[in-house]
This record gives structure tokens, sequence and C-alpha cells, in this order.
């Protein structure tokens, strides 16, 4: 009897094991959390987004794709092709951003152009585009 009952606890073990393990399996994974430093990154990028659709994009496609407004203002996700990004904050500050007669005078809080810089870094095409 008490050979049966030890078989009998045995197979109900490896059963609830199974049915366990079974269980876990089928729930979904959640992804990983995303680091700090990714996170933001995004923020930083959502608020140089929001500030060149207010600023911007009366005359810079400032999207991965589109035509510029205006016909001189190049689209932001080609602007890493002619200019240094990591110089923008020193440019605006000094007011030595371009030539052109309709490019206005911004002047950004400093958050406000780490997120500019932190967008135009996001939307940028390869060089191959």
């Amino acid at each position: 009897m008490i050979r049966r009952g030890g078989l009998g606890l045995a197979l109900f073990l490896a059963l609830m094991a199974g049915a366990c393990s079974k269980a876990v399996e089928d729930e979904p994974v959640a992804a990983p959390a995303p680091a700090v430093g990714d996170v933001i990154s995004n923020s930083m990028a959502g608020r140089g987004e929001a500030i060149a659709e207010l600023a911007c994009a009366q005359c810079h496609a400032i999207g991965a794709t589109g035509d510029s407004p205006h016909p001189d203002a190049p689209p932001f996700r080609l602007l890493s092709r002619t200019v240094d990004l990591d110089t923008l904050p020193e440019r605006f500050a000094e007011g030595h951003i371009t030539s052109h007669p309709d490019m206005p005078d911004w002047q950004f809080e400093e958050v406000d152009m780490e997120g500019l810089i932190a967008y135009l870094e996001k939307v940028q095409a390869p060089d191959s585009e």
C-alpha cells in the first residue's frame, strides 16, 4: 500500500510539475523594461519633435519623409549631411545658423535645444538615401 501510494504521489507531483511548467510557458513574456537612458532619450526626442512642429515645420520637412514647404529649407532628415548637429547649440547661441534671410533668429532654452538635437539625430536618413 505504501508502495502504490508512493507511486501515486510521485505521479501526481510529476503531473503537477508538467502542468505548472505548461502554464508558465503559455503566459506571455513581458518585454524587458527600457533602460533609463533610453527613456530619457525618447523623452528628449519627443520634446524636440514638438518644438520642430511648432517652430520649424512651416519651412522644413521635419519627419522621415516629404519635401520642405520652403524650397530653400533642407529637410531635417538630411541636415547631418551639411551641418554638424553637435555644433547647433553654439551656432544658435551665436546666431550663425544660416545666411538664408528667411531663417528666423530662434532662441531656445538649453533643454529645448537638447530635445531638438535628439530629435534631429533620430530622424537622420541613412547616407544611401
